[in-house]
């Protein structure tokens, strides 16, 4: 694929997945074309049908997983503690707790596309070979599973309502560490 043809699928993808996270799975392709700056029709020519985006959206996601997953692997021997620490919180950066119950919407409403099901399955997998390096290694209970664990994320990364309070923290590192000891062992 041409360069310029990669980078405007990269923006719809990006759009979408921010629209989805925002408004639902029910958003106007207008909408998601708009938000990447291209026209409707190179929305269709990339992503013809809506399981056709919501596949682009879970192949984004499911190579960002993959990249934290081997990105841990490579640093684990030499410091597990901060792997561990710096995987997790990688996982919480995605901010996918507003985006996957939108796409569970999707998939409960219609049959989930045969490479949705495969690529979850594969982030999954390699979610839980990291979960298994923590289990060895004291930082995870061992009964917590990579479905588990990814929901406990999700929901502690869902935005927030907007609140007009000047005392109420942006900044929710405190959450995320907060999860990493309510996971380890007793």
């Amino acid at each position: 694929m041409r360069s310029d043809a990669m980078a405007k699928r990269n923006a719809l993808v990006a759009a979408a997945r921010h629209l989805y996270a925002d408004r639902g799975p029910d958003v106007p392709f207008t909408a998601i074309a708009a938000e990447a700056g291209v026209g409707i029709a190179t929305l269709y020519r990339h992503f013809p049908t809506r399981s056709d985006l919501i596949v682009g959206i879970i192949e984004q996601v499911h190579a960002e997983i993959l990249d934290c997953t081997t990105r841990c692997g490579e640093e684990w021997d030499s410091h597990p503690a901060g792997s561990w620490l710096r995987f997790v919180r990688a996982l919480a950066d995605l901010r996918l707790g507003a985006l996957i119950p939108q796409l569970a919407l999707t998939a409960l409403a219609e049959t989930p596309p045969e490479e949705a099901v495969r690529l979850r399955g594969r982030a999954l997998g390699a979610v839980g070979r990291v979960l298994d390096l923590a289990k060895t290694a004291g930082f995870l209970r061992r009964e917590i599973t990579a479905v588990e664990f990814s929901l406990g994320l999700a929901i502690i990364t869902r935005p927030l309502p907007a609140i007009p309070f000047s005392d109420v923290p942006s900044d929710r590192s405190w959450l995320i560490d907060a999860f990493v000891r309510g996971v380890r062992p007793d």
